[in-house]
């Protein structure tokens, strides 16, 4: 860490410990993306922090070239899980895959790593009458979680935690970790203490973005604070097989503009299925383990920028009102590496109330709620969180039915109305 405990630079891969780190994407100093600020001069005033992205030669992790202090990242945290619809209606998928394919029964025991306000958890509840518990370390969102009836341990994950729950609950027949996989440091640790909690044939689920998806649709604005590596499943499949673990299934999710769910169990308690070698075989033969196709990435990245900056600075200098929606950390993180401010963009609407009335790091752009947006509506309204952009245009639709048009800005610039975004890897 530096001086102020914050920030430590990456020197070895955290998944196999090799030091042959290549960089191949700098978008520059940046702000914590979900550190959101009282005033628009505290926001353009907040601490920056290099954003790069590393990838190892031995292994292909990509990762972040520094890491910053978890407990400043996520022991208040402003992202709401049960807000989001889309993905409500992902969980209760889960729910019925998960009973099918690993035979999960009334009583069983099921553990949410990072389960934010429980909305996973409580859907598995009321869909095949499991018990849960979930591990969060935020504690605004323990709160909402107990509330609606989801046990919540205040911690982050570890060998404490997976002890406390063998003590007070038993052993999980399941653990899923969605979307947070990538958000962690030492994942020897996270995964090993998985493999001491869990039962005897027990399962642990991962699911993250994936970084096929991550190249192929040029996903740079997921790359944030946050989220410490970019994984494949070569370096996932290492991970577990120097815990004495293995990886016996994969599937490929549309979630988050594209994840993979991951499934580990302990060595020889499940029958490897074919998905495993699929997806390897995959990630080597289009290049995914070479630096050659990251190197390339790149300088897309680089023209994509470009090309934002020049489509919506044109769209204002001919007199357009842009607004975005949902204050997510992917905007912020292309709303930096555009340098797009309140000269650019008026507000950013958004329906999580811990936003609302905030600032954007880094930019000062207000954060509004939804009676702004229809008391002031602008000509173009660029979609941040484009992973969820079906859902927003539903949700939208008196504007877009009123002449309003919407900016999808990855994975390249696209102006459509209401109806046109199934075509835009909305998922």
């Amino acid at each position: 860490m530096t001086s102020d405990g914050v920030v430590r630079e990456i020197s070895s891969c955290r998944v196999c410990g090799g030091d042959r780190l290549m960089k191949y994407l700098d978008l520059g100093m940046m702000p914590l993306a979900n550190n959101l600020a009282a005033s628009a001069a505290e926001a353009r005033a907040m601490q920056r922090y290099p954003m790069q992205v590393l990838y190892c030669r031995d292994c292909s992790l990509s990762q972040l070239s520094v890491v910053i202090d978890p407990r400043i990242l996520f022991s208040k945290y402003a992202y709401r899980s049960s807000i989001n619809q889309a993905y409500l209606g992902h969980c209760r998928e889960m729910a019925r895959s998960v009973r099918e394919s690993l035979g999960l029964r009334e009583g069983d025991l099921v553990v949410d790593i990072a389960g934010n306000d429980g909305a996973l958890l409580s859907v598995f509840k009321d869909e095949l009458g499991v018990r849960v518990v979930n591990v969060d370390p935020a504690e605004n969102l323990a709160e909402i979680a107990e509330a609606a009836g989801v046990p919540t341990i205040t911690s982050f994950w570890g060998a404490d935690a997976a002890g406390q729950i063998v003590s007070e609950y038993g052993r999980p027949k399941l653990i899923t970790a969605t979307n947070v996989f990538a958000h962690v440091d030492n994942v020897r640790d996270f995964v090993a203490a998985a493999k001491e909690c869990l039962d005897d044939d027990g399962v642990l689920m991962l699911e993250f973005p994936y970084g096929v998806d991550f190249i192929e649709h040029r996903e740079f604005d997921t790359i944030y604070f946050e989220h410490l590596s970019y994984v494949l499943l070569r370096p996932t499949k290492r991970l577990a097989e120097n815990l004495d673990m293995q990886v016996f299934d994969v599937q490929k999710q549309d979630i988050h503009g594209g994840s993979v769910r991951v499934f580990i169990g302990k060595t020889g308690a499940h029958e490897v299925r074919p998905s495993v070698a699929r997806f390897l075989t995959k990630e080597k033969t289009e290049g995914y383990h070479d630096v050659a196709v990251y190197e390339n990435w790149k300088n897309e990245i680089k023209l994509l920028i470009d090309d934002l900056v020049k489509q919506i600075s044109s769209l204002k200098k001919d007199g357009s009102s842009i607004a975005g929606f949902a204050a997510s950390a992917k905007g912020n993180t292309l709303l930096n590496a555009c340098r797009f401010d309140t000269s650019t963009i008026d507000y950013i609407v958004d329906d999580t109330p811990e936003k609302v009335g905030r600032f954007s790091p880094g930019t000062g752009i207000p954060i509004v709620d939804r009676s702004v947006f229809f008391a002031d509506p602008p000509d173009y309204l660029v979609i941040l969180a484009w992973n969820f952009a079906d859902e927003i245009i539903s949700s939208t639709s008196d504007y877009g039915d009123g002449g309003g048009k919407y900016i999808i800005p990855i994975p390249a610039f696209r102006i459509v109305g209401t109806g046109e975004a199934s075509a835009s890897r909305s998922n």
